[in-house]
């Protein structure tokens, strides 16, 4: 009976190192082959599929041809629970970032904490204080968090206004872009920009971050298609149309007359009251002839170049014609960029940190600059300030974007720069992209630019894993809770019986994929491959302890307990499958998931036809 005994323990071991091999072998694939999406969502699916067949045939329909369906049941639902109240733990730890399906949950998450947070915020101005919940759950859906920097520029002055802030942590400085000496101090819960967001003006100040700050951003797009559909919030609008404050802002800061102010007023209020609308209080002055004369001779960025006339026009309607002072900042090194700048007169002094032979580069009349920043959408790589009074246009990137979608010039002549060899260069060198990071961003943008989809910018291609300090931690636990469910029932199978070639088969070919992915994804989070093989290789030998003590418990359970131990098993890895595994597979590959699912499956089922 010892020999028995130990026979099973060891048998428990080999086939639990065996079912969890593919883990590491997956993580070492990835040096020689990088597969695509549509690879691993194949791969991920086929594997989901065998292991579904698996435990219907090997767990569930074995117990219950026992009679034991209903400690099996018990166990299927508490392990389930178990799985999802775990998975949460270990998401909210940093475990988020080993699946894209589990990254892409979380998020979702973080959207509803995020809607109760600012519905928290928000009801402290007095605008939203009445609104219902499903106005501000319309509102929430494009509310944004940004975060800045010591300071960092919020908004400059002379910018238009777009977003309306709220300081969910941290304090923003309103200041003059010259003196830099600060009017105000804006604290948490405060709004930030309000009168220039209510009556459509340019920014009168600059913001900057007097220490790390966290805003919410509410679209002022959003905010006014609202409207016409919320009489509450068209009756909150007028008052603040019609108040002291406002009357004041724009006579003050913007200089118009009261009797224009007046006359706005009335304009404004009755047209909102009939359309849900109404215009801004002033007008922009765009300059867009003198933008139309200049456009084709851009010096250093012949983007515009090859630009019909009707598109250059419709480019110039977007502009904003600014002034800068001597020495004022139009950004600094690691600003997220989302304008681009073209000079009309004057000069620009830009400082390169990556190249200490040139002691700065300047940039004069008729020279646009900053662009490469601006089209990938990523951090500036260098300051630059006026080095004297500059005027000159700016384009920002909300209003680029759109354009993209309504000009097909301009779209076919950014996908042609963005394949360009400049472009994959500046990834590399300049924002520190991997050679595969890079040219799968560009490929990536190209596809978005076809579909008229919102280019991903660079700066947002990962989550850093330096930013989540207990995040190796917490993925390596999230790998681990997937694994122990595994490993209970290649204990549960060698203990009672032979463990069948159908559910080792399906764990092998669900781990290889999983462990392919998510090392995929965890070298381009900046992870170390050493670190990843190391949490591959631990984790099948932890699979394998766990099978040789599992084998050991179950060998003296009763037929309840065993059958409740298995269920728990069982509920966990179909709760896996079914919110990890094919969720993401469908991510990554679409409609090819179901096909691949199906295959699986009959592998599956063809493995329990050799027993």
């Amino acid at each position: 009976m010892p020999l028995i005994y130990d026979s099973t323990i060891v048998t428990a071991l080999v086939l639990g190192l065996i079912s969890a091999c593919s883990l590491p072998l997956g993580t070492l694939t990835t040096l020689f082959w990088k597969p695509s999406d549509r690879d691993i969502a194949v791969l991920m699916s086929f594997g989901g599929g065998a292991l579904l067949a698996a435990l219907t045939l090997d767990l569930v329909a074995g117990t219950v041809a026992k009679g034991d369906f209903p400690p099996l049941a018990a166990g299927c639902i508490g392990g389930g629970l178990l799985f999802i109240g775990l998975n949460n733990i270990v998401n909210d730890f940093g475990g988020f970032l080993r699946k894209a399906s589990t990254t892409m949950y979380h998020l979702r998450k973080q959207e509803y904490r995020k809607f109760r947070q600012i519905l928290s915020l928000a009801k402290r101005t007095d605008v939203f204080c009445d609104l219902s919940d499903t106005d501000f759950k319309v509102l929430a859906k494009t509310i944004h968090l940004q975060n800045y920097k010591k300071g960092e520029i919020v908004f400059t002055k002379g910018d238009l206004c777009d977003n309306l802030y709220f300081i969910a942590k941290g304090s923003v400085s309103l200041l003059d872009p010259i003196d830099k000496v600060a009017s105000k101090t804006l604290d948490k819960h405060d709004d930030l920009g309000w009168l220039a967001f209510i009556t459509g003006t340019p920014y009168r100040f600059t913001a900057r971050a007097s220490e790390g700050v966290s805003l919410w951003a509410l679209p002022k797009a959003t905010f006014f298609n609202l409207l016409p559909d919320s009489p509450t919030l068209v009756h909150a609008v007028q008052r603040w149309l019609r108040s002291k404050e406002a009357t004041d802002y724009l006579h003050t800061h913007h200089g118009l007359s009261f009797s224009a102010i007046i006359r706005w007023h009335d304009h404004a209020i009755h047209t909102l009251a009939r359309r849900g609308m109404f215009a801004s209080a002033v007008s922009i002055d765009h300059k867009g002839k003198a933008f139309l004369q200049y456009a084709k001779h851009i010096k250093g960025f012949d983007f515009f170049a090859n630009l019909p006339e009707e598109e250059l026009q419709a480019i110039s309607d977007r502009l904003v014609f600014k002034k800068f002072a001597r020495g004022e900042t139009f950004f600094h090194r690691g600003e997220l960029s989302n304008h681009l700048y073209i000079i009309e007169q004057g000069s620009v002094a830009k400082l390169d940190a990556f190249d200490r032979s040139v002691h700065s580069i300047d940039v004069s009349s008729h020279y646009s600059f900053g662009y490469m920043a601006f089209f990938t959408g990523s951090h500036n790589s260098m300051p630059a300030v006026a080095s004297e009074e500059t005027v000159g246009w700016v384009l920002r990137k909300q209003d680029f974007d759109a354009l993209l979608t309504v000009l097909p010039v301009l779209k076919e002549q950014f996908k042609l720069f963005l394949q360009g060899t400049d472009v994959l260069c500046y990834l590399q060198e300049r924002q520190q992209l991997n050679p595969d990071s890079a040219e799968k961003w560009i490929s990536r943008a190209t596809k978005n630019i076809n579909v008229n989809k919102p280019v991903l910018p660079v700066s947002r291609i990962h989550f850093d894993i330096s930013e989540h300090k207990g995040a190796p931690l917490g993925i390596w636990l999230g790998l681990m809770l997937d694994g122990i469910p595994e490993a209970l029932v290649i204990g549960a199978g060698t203990a009672h019986s032979a463990l069948s070639f159908s559910l080792l088969a399906g764990l092998f070919f669900s781990n290889y994929p999983e462990a392919l992915s998510s090392s995929s994804g965890m070298r381009q989070q900046g992870m170390k491959f050493s670190t990843i093989l190391l949490m591959w290789t631990v984790l099948m030998l932890m699979t394998g302890l766990l099978s040789a003590l599992g084998s050991i418990y179950f060998a003296g359970v009763s037929n309840a307990v065993f059958a409740f131990t298995q269920g728990v098993a069982a509920g966990a890895m179909l709760t896996m499958i079914a919110q990890t595994m094919l969720p993401e597979a469908y991510i990554k590959g679409g409609e090819v998931v179901g096909f691949s699912t199906l295959l699986g499956f009959l592998t599956a089922i063809f493995f329990k036809t050799l027993e």
